[in-house]
């Protein structure tokens, strides 16, 4: 569904990207509602990436997060802009504090969300309109079982962390 890319030219360790990833996800599934095994998280090497900003070249010292997500009719700016501020937040945990990192260029520049994703399919099913997703979850949840009782290890992650949130109770009928 959504898809965050991290561009980062600043070099991340194996444990900074997994636990940005966690922090990522996390985020959207709590401003958003929706499961996490449908949250996208690509790390992308920036650091010989041609990039200007204000026509000056910043080539290795930018690191940026895109984040491309559906858009919807309760989607605020304000719901956009904490998901940003969230995101910053989850660099500085993850990465650290760049003013403590003088002349490692570990400045996160910025969060971009777009509201591009008009449409998706995953893992063999169309995804819900925004906003729509715990209703979608519960339609679908014979077929998720299904696939996770025939072993697809994707359902069956999703179906065990569904039955630990509370905004996902009443799919189990235990609201």
């Amino acid at each position: 569904m959504p898809l965050y890319e991290v561009w980062h030219s600043y070099p991340l360790t194996e444990t900074q990207r997994a636990d940005l990833a966690q922090c990522i996800t996390a985020i959207h599934t709590t401003v958003f509602t929706v499961p996490a095994a449908f949250v996208h998280v690509r790390f992308a090497n920036y650091a010989a990436t041609e990039h200007y900003m204000g026509g000056k070249k910043r080539t290795g010292t930018i690191n940026l997060v895109l984040g491309n997500v559906r858009p919807g009719p309760s989607r605020t700016r304000d719901l956009y802009e904490s998901l940003c501020r969230q995101i910053e937040a989850a660099w500085i945990a993850s990465v650290g504090d760049p003013g403590t990192q003088a002349g490692t260029h570990a400045h996160l520049a910025g969060v971009f969300i777009l509201g591009t994703v008009t449409a998706s399919y995953e893992e063999g099913f169309m995804h819900a309109e925004a906003g729509q997703d715990v209703e979608w979850i519960r339609e679908n949840l014979p077929k998720f079982q299904a696939l996770a009782d025939d072993g697809n290890e994707f359902c069956r992650d999703m179906i065990a962390e569904l039955r630990t949130r509370e905004d996902f109770k009443f799919v189990f009928g235990n609201a």
